[in-house]
């Protein structure tokens, strides 16, 4: 009934930090397919000190989620500096970021808020420079409110409109996005 109503993709938590796995995970992904929607799936950082924390976040990432050719690209989700000042935080997201992309083949998307990002992230433009794009948490306006100079000039990717949408088909409030284009094969893994 979902995609009967117009959904086109499903963007489910696979994993929290280094250890968690969402247990509605793989029922989540089984049933986008099962219906025909693209898929992907978002990481929940959890930032730490521990200099090798964003690679182990990043790798845990990779073998819960298990996205491959077909799937829209990985997300990671990125509003908690866990303590670290900005330096630190944008280097722990570029290795998150790099160690995906290496092991994944395309870069994933960020998924943050613009308030979040001015503040932790310092407002960088290098991730958009660098060729990530944007999903951007904006609710109740009628367009996105997007950091970083509208993201480097280039805009924002996925718009989360609001967090607690609701959907023919599924019960409770979900979150609903708007997908800046009209192919989903230019996010789409290859």
């Amino acid at each position: 009934m979902a995609a009967r109503s117009g959904l086109r993709f499903v963007i489910a938590r696979a994993t929290e930090g280094d250890s968690r796995t969402d247990e509605r995970y793989a029922s989540f992904k089984r049933g986008a397919r099962a219906a025909g929607l693209a898929f992907t799936a978002f990481h929940f950082a959890r930032p730490d000190r521990n200099g090798r924390d964003a690679i182990l976040e990043a790798d845990y990432f990779l073998r819960a989620a298990g996205l491959g050719p077909g799937d829209l690209v990985p997300i990671l989700d990125l509003e908690t500096s866990g303590g670290l000042p900005v330096t630190k935080l944008q280097a722990w997201a570029r290795a998150w970021l790099e160690e995906v992309t290496a092991k994944l083949g395309v870069r994933p998307m960020i998924y943050t808020n613009a308030a979040f990002w001015r503040q932790s992230m310092g407002d960088t433009t290098a991730f958009a420079e660098a060729g990530y794009r944007l999903a951007i948490a904006s609710w109740g306006g009628t367009s996105p409110v997007v950091p970083a100079g509208n993201w480097g000039g280039r805009g924002w990717t996925l718009w989360q409109t609001s967090n607690c949408g609701r959907v023919p088909g599924i019960s409770g409030c979900i979150d609903t996005e708007v997908y800046n284009g009209s192919d989903l094969k230019q996010v789409t893994i290859s």
